[in-house]
């Protein structure tokens, strides 16, 4: 059985729910014909990600230490996507891969998918036609991919592509608590009011593993952390509360010193500041994803 992410705009307050809803690890929260009393009760299980069950055959690959659902399939329109959204074209050539980042113009049902045509440098790249990629986006707590090829270069009124309309999309449903490898410089405040310098190493929506020269702070020590990320070509300050839960030294190596861990554990995030956080977890999991 397969499942697809529900858009704030498939449900509507004061109206029965028209299939059963489940949340991101298939466990139901409403039966199919509960109504959504409440703007707020809307909201919260918006927050906790809706998906609901397609009858659609499902593709099963192999998941890494169960960590990973298998992938499902659906159909490009069943994803509503907003147009704006970001898209990535990949292209594989002998010299290696190519990556382009692309806008949703709009797509015709079983015709075509317009996307603006990718820049460099404040320059459109030349695209021709026949030009074959894997496509892939992120939308809600997924990552889809397909297989399309350009079928027309426009540049009347502005430069755009159609690209072919896939007869099916491969979507993954990113786990809970997926953590993102990054490399962050970070400033720390630990428990003992003093600042320390950090990397992030890897980071979640809910905690990160930070390494530093000596220990900030021992478990359960409240710590902030200031990192800064670029989400949509923004760079942005994050200020985000934390509560150490582990400290503990790598291994050494020849000629390389041992590095203290910090597992952290966010908690009580201002609301911007997770919007922000989420946006750029996601992004990396996305990259990574095209990697894989």
């Amino acid at each position: 059985m397969s499942f697809v992410r529900v858009n704030s705009g498939e449900v509507e307050v004061g109206r029965p729910v028209p299939w059963s809803l489940y949340d991101d690890r298939r466990q139901l929260l409403l039966a199919r014909g509960v109504i959504v009393e409440t703007e707020s009760q809307k909201q919260a299980l918006m927050e906790r990600g809706l998906f609901r069950k397609l009858q659609v055959s499902e593709t099963r690959l192999n998941s890494e230490a169960g960590e990973r659902p298998s992938d499902d399939m659906c159909s490009f329109d069943e994803i509503k996507l907003d147009i704006g959204d970001t898209l990535q074209l990949q292209t594989q050539s002998d010299s290696g891969q190519s990556r382009y980042y692309v806008k949703l113009i709009g797509y015709l049902k079983g015709k075509s998918i317009l996307v603006t045509t990718p820049t460099q440098d404040g320059k459109v790249l030349l695209m021709r036609e026949g030009q074959s990629f894997v496509v892939r986006m992120f939308s809600g707590k997924s990552v889809f991919a397909f297989g399309a090829t350009i079928f027309k270069v426009a540049n009347v009124p502005f430069p755009h592509l159609h690209l072919t309309y896939p007869n099916s999309v491969r979507g993954l449903v990113v786990r809970r608590g997926a953590r993102a490898r990054v490399n962050l410089i970070a400033a720390v405040v630990g428990g003992d009011g003093r600042s320390h310098a950090a990397s992030i190493v890897d980071l979640s929506t809910g905690g990160a593993m930070l390494t530093g020269k000596s220990p900030m702070g021992v478990k359960d020590d409240r710590l902030t952390i200031k990192f800064r990320v670029v989400v949509s070509e923004v760079e942005q300050l994050l200020t985000i509360p934390a509560v150490l839960r582990s400290v503990h030294a790598s291994a050494a190596t020849e000629g390389v010193a041992p590095q203290i861990q910090h597992g952290v554990q966010f908690e009580d995030l201002p609301h911007a500041e997770q919007v922000v956080l989420s946006a750029f977890v996601y992004r990396i999991l996305f990259e990574e994803s095209a990697d894989g």
